[in-house]
């Protein structure tokens, strides 16, 4: 761990950023009371939302969860019959397997999420001009790309033993 550094800037931004992830984690440990899923069930359903089409295949949610196809077949069958996914054959390719979020899901999650969206949206665009909402973009997603960055060296690495 790199030492914490006295700049006040420095500071405020760590203890900022440190009080984001939490609030993150609360508000997703929320979802999962709500939902009754665990989080693994609830980052897939959220890939399966923000996907393209509202859809995803089995492989891409193991890579993207970091399960194996046994780990994946599981998580979707728990899904399914929660009624929050369906699974049918691709259109064209009928050997492929396509996953889609149903209307309860699509349904819960608006109820749920559409009013955080909707105020931070409102909020965001209350307190900052355009270019510091460029910046505020940009730092977003260059400290996303970081974490999918570390989540991989992460994935890499071996579980530390159990005592």
């Amino acid at each position: 761990m790199r030492p914490k550094s006295t700049e006040p800037a420095q500071v405020e931004l760590s203890k900022a950023l440190e009080f984001y992830h939490g609030t993150v984690e609360d508000l997703a440990r929320e979802l999962i009371r709500l939902l009754g899923v665990n989080e693994t069930d609830r980052r897939a359903l959220e890939i399966v939302l923000l996907g393209d089409g509202k859809s995803t295949t089995p492989g891409l949610l193991a890579e993207r969860l970091g399960l194996t196809a046994a780990g994946a077949t599981v998580l979707l069958n728990r899904l399914e019959k929660q009624g929050y996914i369906t699974r049918s054959l691709h259109p064209t390719d009928r050997r492929r397997v396509i996953v889609v979020a149903t209307d309860l899901t699509a349904r819960r999650i608006e109820e749920l999420i559409a009013p955080l969206v909707d105020e931070s949206f409102e909020m965001m665009l209350s307190w900052y001009e355009p270019g510091e909402l460029e910046l505020i973009a940009g730092f977003l997603t260059r400290v996303g790309e970081l974490q999918r960055i570390h989540r991989q060296r992460l994935r890499d690495m071996d579980p530390y033993p159990r005592r």
